[in-house]
């Protein structure tokens, strides 16, 4: 069967090693151009995996690029332009460590709802209820409150982007500006993320940029049509979302599945999803304490509250 696996932070290059080892082993290893080209009926695919990274995390260049160069394994990457122009961290790297319950109290403060209704849920699933504007206002907050500065960069530069993609082994593509949950903007927002971004990384690498990734990535949930329509306006030729789903000749293109790998995670446990192919996606939304079930659950609470 035919699959595009996904990683973002690694920090462990013998188990990276390992882990394309063992891909290489089961698969054949392909580029996104040829994705693309499968989907355009130009060729078939059997047993083939595309691998992708999101968010252009420093360990890319530190770990996975050297790993790709001496497997010989093509990949994409995909950044955003704004992340590595400005040097700024994501706000899901900004809030690692950060007290949850503190997070908590300025998020319940701001919606003006009560901090118990908020307890059982993660940061991150309540921060994925908000605009982009409103994360980086509780962030802002927390730092003013407690004192404490914006992390170290933690991303790629500019010139290690520009090197990898002068490599020919790494295809790289958008990954909006802020990492924001689209779904969730307005459409000049959106489109900002979308299409905006697309153009400023075609600007930063001095060539056309085709493929993209929505950030957190469920369909209906994260993003929906317009997000497809604006890019498809771009000029991209394929989009990832993060359904663990088989590639198809019939999947969506501008949803293209993909199956999730966490940062040193279990060899069996990955073989079981991979094996499970498109029910994995199911059991995770049965999962009683998952993002799913916790942002359908929040989205409920929080629908007609409003950020003072």
């Amino acid at each position: 069967m035919n699959k595009v696996i996904n990683f973002h932070l690694v920090n462990n290059l013998a188990w990276f090693d390992n882990m394309i080892c063992y891909l290489k082993s089961k698969y054949k290893l392909i580029s996104a151009d040829t994705l693309y080209s499968f989907y355009n009926g130009e060729c078939e695919l059997k047993n083939s995996c595309h691998i992708t990274v999101d968010d252009g995390d420093n360990s890319f260049y530190e770990i996975i690029f050297p790993v790709l160069k001496k497997h010989n394994v093509p990949a994409s990457l995909f950044v955003s332009p704004k992340i590595c122009e400005e040097k700024l961290n994501f706000w899901f790297q900004e809030i690692e460590g950060y007290d949850p319950h503190k997070l908590k109290l300025i998020i319940a403060e701001r919606l003006g709802t009560p901090l118990v209704s908020l307890e059982k849920f993660s940061v991150a699933s309540i921060l994925k209820t908000l605009l982009i504007s409103q994360i980086h206002e509780v962030i802002l907050e927390y730092q003013n409150a407690i004192g404490t500065s914006p992390k170290p960069f933690q991303n790629m530069s500019v010139e290690n982007l520009l090197e990898v993609d002068g490599s020919g082994l790494v295809s790289i593509g958008a990954h909006t500006l802020n990492h924001p949950i689209l779904k969730n903007e307005d459409d000049v927002q959106s489109r900002l993320e979308t299409a905006i971004s697309v153009e400023r990384l075609a600007k930063l690498l001095k060539h056309d940029i085709n493929y993209f990734a929505y950030p957190n990535g469920i369909p209906g949930v994260d993003f929906t049509e317009r997000e497809q329509n604006y890019l498809t306006g771009a000029g991209i030729k394929l989009t990832f979302s993060t359904e663990a789903k088989n590639l198809s000749i019939t999947n969506n293109r501008m949803s293209i599945p993909r199956v999730g790998v966490s940062n040193a995670e279990n060899m069996l446990f990955l073989k079981s999803k991979l094996s499970f192919g498109s029910p994995w996606d199911t059991l995770k939304k049965l999962k009683p304490n998952g993002e799913f079930r916790e942002r359908k659950l929040l989205d409920a609470l929080l629908r007609d509250r409003h950020f003072n």
